[in-house]
């Protein structure tokens, strides 16, 4: 149907219903003007709720046809759209793959690194077990890097079970690189996992880790005292109650002594609730340690865990604070940073030979605390301090670490939307059982560029 000179043209499929309406309104307004002078009063209230049913059915008329125009403009619109042509995805930033229903977006930033370093060189991030803690001479030392940088690709695809998603990410903290001729870096996997309906599998952070209480630093690493693993895993989360329990199995690392060998996964569970201005989370980990090492003449294996318990709650709209801690029993590299070497000598690690040629586990424990300043929509602080312990024998391990320490006080302002300045300012100390101890302060700058 359409407008012609003001006057309404309709098709056939339409004249057929609206016709009959018209016949039955012009057939009783005849017989109205027949009537005796006494029914005047009701043949013009009569007219009146007629001309007002005619109006109405007028604007049901150009309602239908407005419906049918923009349906058939919408048809031609994708009948025009060739099958190799990217549309828009079904989530922000994405696009559509021609030809299938999955929806992938790329990200990430590019990101410059500037470090001064006042007492002892301790390279791209932070490394507090790095510290030579029987070097007391002063050797400052700069360097600048853009290893950080990173790349990502996410998918979603609609299935019967729900959306199937993906997430692969690297970033250039890989092993090898030099800086002498082109300073090349080595690109490093940090995430490649797939999850539908609460099943996730590949690698990504490790089901025993607090983000409630993971504060953001300029510096890559960030405080010790915390968990900071990505790893290998099959790991299904359901809800339960006001929040959300998942569970996992892990690929095992042990550390710390001689002759490790990995014979059964780690299994970690872990319970998380967000609510308004606040987040609870609570998690553990059991893993069993092996050594094939000749020194392990009794027991040649033992069980290690973890436990720990986190948070976060706003006082204000713009202040945050945080606190989490963690404490196990073989828990190793569970614990940033209490990883430990195979040859024991260094950090905390998860187990070591003792002299009766027994594989014991070693104590250890750590805490951290953040506060996070939001002063201006562009210009934010954050404090936080994070220490780490363990108990390896000072008899067998004089030169082991005995404490780890952290503190950051760091700066943001976003230039613009995509763009952010940072400053920072950090310090770290290492204890060992020889009661040697130095620290590192640290400043560096930052400027990141996400896309």
């Amino acid at each position: 149907m359409g407008n012609h000179k003001g006057k309404i043209v309709m098709g056939t499929h339409h004249r057929k219903k609206i016709f009959p309406l018209w016949g039955g309104a012009l057939g009783l307004s005849g017989a109205l003007l027949l009537a005796p002078p006494a029914l005047a009063q009701d043949r013009d209230a009569t007219l009146e709720a007629l001309r007002t049913q005619m109006e109405a059915m007028q604007r049901q008329i150009e309602r239908l046809e407005s419906e049918q125009q923009r349906a058939t403009a919408e048809a031609r619109e994708r009948e025009r759209v060739p099958d190799n042509v990217v549309t828009g995805g079904d989530t922000p930033g994405s696009f559509m793959i021609p030809g299938t229903n999955t929806s992938f977006q790329i990200g990430g930033y590019a990101k410059f690194d500037a470090i001064y370093d006042l007492d002892q060189d301790l390279g791209d991030s932070l490394f507090a077990d790095g510290i030579d803690a029987t070097d007391d001479d002063s050797d400052t030392s700069f360097r600048a890097h853009a290893r950080q940088s990173r790349l990502y690709i996410k998918s979603s695809t609609p299935t019967l079970l729900g959306d199937a998603t993906t997430h692969i990410e690297g970033d250039f903290f890989g092993v090898g690189g030099n800086e002498v001729f082109t300073n090349a870096r080595s690109f490093r996997l940090r995430h490649a996992y797939g999850e539908v309906a609460g099943l996730l599998a590949g690698q990504t952070w490790t089901n025993f880790m607090h983000f409630a209480a993971y504060p953001t630093t300029v510096d890559f690493d960030g405080p010790v005292g915390v968990s900071f693993i990505r790893q290998a895993q099959l790991r299904y989360t359901l809800p339960a109650g006001p929040g959300d329990l998942s569970v996992a199995l892990e690929n095992p690392e042990g550390t710390g002594f001689a002759g490790s060998r990995d014979t059964a996964p780690d299994a970690a569970a872990r319970y998380h609730w967000d609510g308004e201005g606040a987040a609870v989370e609570t998690a553990a980990v059991v893993r069993r340690l092996k050594t094939d090492d000749a020194a392990a003449s009794g027991d040649d294996s033992t069980i290690g865990y973890g436990v720990l318990l986190a948070g976060n709650i706003d006082v204000t709209d713009s202040t945050r604070l945080m606190a989490g801690a963690i404490y196990g029993d073989g828990i190793g590299r569970y614990l940033y940073t209490a990883n430990g070497v195979d040859d024991g000598s260094d950090s905390i690690g998860a187990a070591f030979i003792d002299g009766d040629g027994e594989l014991e586990t070693i104590e250890a424990y750590g805490f951290n605390a953040a506060v996070a300043q939001q002063w201006t929509p562009k210009f934010s602080s954050g404090l936080s301090y994070g220490q780490v312990r363990g108990d390896r024998p000072r008899d067998l391990f004089p030169d082991s670490t005995r404490k780890l320490e952290s503190i950051h006080f760091s700066h943001f302002y976003q230039l613009t939307d995509p763009v952010t300045l940072m400053f920072e300012v950090s310090h770290a100390r290492k204890e060992i059982k020889s009661r040697d101890e130095e620290g590192n302060t640290r400043l560096q700058f930052a400027a990141q560029y996400n896309f």
